[in-house]
């Protein structure tokens, strides 16, 4: 057996998957199944990674980093990254034969980031192309994220060992279309105002999606104490391009109609701003699976913009006959009716035809 060969992230021929960042040699994965992928020919892979998640207290373990480890479309590990940096095992096999391998993030980039800066391997890393030319992008929330998707009840608390954005309705379309896709998603998040208790009288609008969707991974650079790199739209180029937001702005908005009107103006605002950035993509705006409170004023803007190539969908609000995922969010089942419903929506506008 070959001694394994340590390969830094900067040098190594690995394609990198969704909006990461490369800073000083490493490769920061923040946002939801954000990662790398290559072909490995070997019979051991490692890799070096760290994170800004320090468990300085007790329940700091409910926002513990995971990642996935994927080989040739097969979930063989799920792992839990500690504080510090360390070397984790990916990946062995008795034979070396070619497999594609994919390590992305499960936790979302709201509680911790992954760093990798180097891989171990004793054989081949060469770069892989993407399978298919669809690309999709998802803009959302905690949905969006996978959150709570595995917890067995609504009472149940959050925790990311229970995030598993490849079980979501995003993952779940995107597969059935045989779609590359990337998130763009946090948790509590709006386009208005991020979710807020009852007594709340403005909005909480200091960091929606607004504002943190025209950067690469504003969260990881701002935690790296740098300037925020602005996202290059030709970096991935998706030909539609999903928005699943309001779920929050809800809290704040609670029907009163100077607030609903304001998030429909925001709303229409963002959407443009989508457009504008991203000239050739479908917009596909959705909501719903946790109350349709909004929906009219999604609808409402979309409309108004007058734009042949951006519609809206209500998605089913989610039954308690099907099981409620951990605080309130949708579980695996909802889910999985939400990717029908979604695939239904998208084969019926044709997009990919």
């Amino acid at each position: 057996m070959l001694e394994p060969i340590k390969i830094s992230a900067e040098k190594a021929d690995i394609r990198r998957l969704g909006r990461t960042v490369m800073r000083n040699g490493t490769i920061w994965l923040g946002y939801s199944l954000s990662g790398v992928e290559f072909d490995f020919c070997g019979t051991s892979l490692s890799a070096e990674l760290s994170t800004d998640w320090v468990n300085d207290e007790p329940w700091k373990h409910i926002f513990q980093p995971y990642i996935a480890v994927i080989a040739d479309g097969k979930l063989v590990k799920r792992l839990a990254v500690n504080e510090g940096k360390a070397v984790y095992e990916l990946f062995s096999c008795e034979k070396a034969e070619k497999v594609r391998i994919r390590i992305v993030k499960l936790s979302e980039n709201a509680f911790s980031k992954v760093g990798l800066s180097a891989l171990f391997a004793d054989g081949d890393i060469t770069p892989t192309k993407p399978l298919s030319e669809r690309r999709i992008e998802f803009v959302g929330d905690s949905i969006t994220c996978g959150f709570g998707i595995e917890g067995k009840s609504a009472a149940e608390g959050f925790t990311t060992a229970t995030e598993n954005p490849l079980e979501n309705y995003a993952s779940l379309t995107a597969e059935r279309l045989g779609a590359e896709y990337q998130l763009v998603s946090w948790t509590s998040i709006g386009v208005y105002s991020n979710s807020v208790k009852d007594d709340r009288t403005e909005p909480d609008n200091g960091w929606t999606m607004p504002v943190i969707y025209d950067y690469t991974d504003k969260s990881t650079d701002l935690m790296l104490g740098l300037e925020p790199e602005l996202w290059d739209f030709s970096r991935f180029a998706p030909q539609l391009i999903v928005v699943n937001l309001g779920t929050n702005d809800k809290d704040f908005t609670r029907g009163i109609p100077e607030r609903t009107a304001a998030f429909e103006n925001c709303y229409r605002e963002f959407i443009a701003h989508i457009r504008e950035k991203n000239p050739q993509a479908y917009i596909l705006c959705v909501l719903g699976v946790m109350g349709q409170e909004l929906c009219p004023q999604v609808e409402n803007a979309v409309k108004s913009l007058c734009d042949e190539r951006i519609s809206a969908m209500r998605f089913d609000v989610q039954s308690e006959a099907d099981g409620i995922g951990s605080e309130d969010h949708p579980n695996v089942v909802t889910h999985r009716k939400m990717a029908e419903r979604l695939y239904e929506e998208i084969e019926r506008l044709k997009i990919f035809q």
